[in-house]
């Protein structure tokens, strides 16, 4: 009797251990569409359900404010010409799909690539680049009251980003901004946002992309792609040396398109090609041991995680 009570006290226990207690919620990549969808997805089972249809809207980017509960995608209307795009971000309920568009107001002449949203301020991040011959990349913040992109912290002689790697970091009183940034090789800068300094650079011929920070883990995940053949792996990375440890096998024939992370668990889907993916979840308190391998619906170029 006592065996089988120990029995159920440990199989509840390691139940609580491999939940993540909320979903994900990414939007679509289809090339050949003008559309794309908001889903819906339980990481656990696979299963996706439409959220919102963007219709005539092409998603870049999404980032969720798990503090005031808002989530936003950041993208532009597809209707309209290259040159005369306008770049956007759509405020989603992330419980009921209400959402609004509002336009981004940055500098002419300058593009911005992806957001990531500090939740204890509220304010979004992105990288700039301009055609300015000094300081040609800087870190921008975006108020969400009136969403003009205010310059903040600049990358001198940057000269081009990546930002399928970036990651924001925050506590009660550290607030950093990390992004990939070429300067001749690949760097990963950080940013000290409330100072609007740079704290690090490192460089690696290899640099993870889809990094995010773990706050129940307190570290950075990525997924690394193989040098030497497709494949990728999950890593930790500490973002102020450049050193990782790998932490999953290899995925054979497959390359990450997004990836997340949150309370203690990292979401990637990996991709062999447009009509064949799978979404992977991390137990990252347990040896990152996988706890779902599931095929996906649809080819997903960014999700973040919603907590309930």
């Amino acid at each position: 009797m006592i065996l089988l009570y120990v029995y159920v006290i440990f199989t509840v226990i390691n139940f609580i251990q491999t939940d993540p207690h909320g979903y994900l919620v990414g939007a679509t990549f289809n090339p050949g569409s003008s559309s794309n969808t908001l889903f819906k997805i339980d990481p656990l089972s696979g299963d996706f359900t439409v959220l919102v249809p963007l219709t005539d809207y092409k998603a870049y980017d999404v980032t969720y404010d798990f503090i005031h509960k808002i989530f936003y995608v950041f993208g532009s209307p597809a209707t309209l010409d290259k040159n005369e795009a306008v770049m956007s971000v759509a405020i989603v309920n992330p419980f009921n799909g209400t959402t609004k568009f509002r336009t981004l107001t940055i500098e002419t002449g300058a593009e911005i690539f992806g957001l990531r949203v500090d939740c204890s301020t509220g304010k979004l991040y992105s990288v700039q680049m301009s055609d300015a011959l000094e300081n040609p990349i800087s870190i921008v913040q975006i108020d969400p009251s009136n969403f003009i992109a205010q310059r903040w912290v600049n990358l001198t002689k940057a000269d081009g980003i990546q930002p399928d790697s970036m990651a924001i970091f925050f506590n009660s009183t550290t607030h950093q901004y990390f992004v990939t940034v070429p300067y001749g090789s690949d760097y990963l800068v950080g940013v000290d946002i409330i100072k609007r300094k740079v704290i690090s650079k490192i460089t690696n011929s290899n640099l993870p992309a889809y990094l995010c920070y773990d706050n129940k883990t307190n570290a950075f995940y990525g997924m690394e792609s193989s040098q030497t053949g497709r494949s990728c792996r999950l890593v930790r990375l500490n973002p102020y040396n450049g050193t990782t440890d790998i932490l999953s096998k290899d995925f054979k024939d497959y390359l990450p398109s997004t990836g997340t992370c949150h309370d203690g668990y990292y979401f990637t889907m990996i991709v062999e090609g447009l009509d064949k993916q799978n979404i992977v979840t991390f137990d990252l308190t347990n040896s990152s041991k996988i706890i779902a391998n599931k095929p996906a619906e649809a080819y997903l170029d960014s999700f973040a995680f919603v907590s309930l």
